[in-house]
């Protein structure tokens, strides 16, 4: 079982997949209340696209010291403030039509797997959803998926120490992931079993 902190932004209940993945544990704060968090209990940190990334950046030093001893921080959204080295901010594309917001799958890996390319371009039929630009990964990142015509990298991992930096260009990953399979949500839990220990 892996457990995971969730951090919360905006009014509302977490998403209602939480409670059906129950091999794995999920304790959901505000992001204010994160200070007090033992980070080490944790096999993943979870922000969302609303993140106040000033205030993650007061916790840089506790954040990078996390990831190097081998806990994962998934991110979502587009920075503004990059609150870790490594990270730059995020760069829209130019929009020309679909095909400048498709979303092409890039470099295998066990997060991506059987995942397509309309899986993550159309959410209800609408391209755009997903990302329409990137945070630039730094030298070395695994770029996973990217956008548009110049292959922009729009969902990026990179190794830092024991542990992961996971970085997503847009709002909601996880509707994408739980839309591919909404019954099984196999996508979500090869996510979520990922950080909880395995390897590449």
């Amino acid at each position: 079982m892996g457990r995971f902190l969730w951090l919360m932004n905006t009014p509302g209940a977490p998403p209602d997949f939480l409670h059906k993945l129950t091999e794995h544990r999920f304790d959901v704060v505000q992001q204010y209340e994160m200070d007090r968090a033992e980070f080490g209990d944790y096999d993943g940190i979870i922000t969302g696209m609303h993140s106040d990334q000033r205030h993650l950046a007061s916790l840089g030093d506790r954040l990078g010291a996390y990831i190097d001893a081998g806990g994962a921080l998934i991110f979502s959204g587009h920075v503004s403030h990059p609150f870790l080295p490594g990270l730059t901010p995020f760069r829209p594309v130019e929009q020309k039509g679909l095909e400048s917001l498709r979303i092409h799958l890039e470099t295998p890996h066990p997060l991506t797997e059987g995942l397509t390319s309309d899986h993550l371009t159309f959410q209800r039929t609408v391209a755009g959803f997903y990302g329409r630009g990137g945070n630039p990964p730094p030298p070395g990142a695994t770029v996973l998926a990217s956008v548009g015509f110049d292959r922009v990298p729009v969902d990026w991992i990179e190794r830092r120490g024991k542990g992961w930096l996971y970085v997503h260009c847009g709002n909601d990953l996880w509707a994408h992931y739980r839309r591919a399979d909404p019954e099984g949500l196999g996508h979500l839990r090869r996510v979520f079993d990922f950080f909880a220990g395995a390897t590449v």
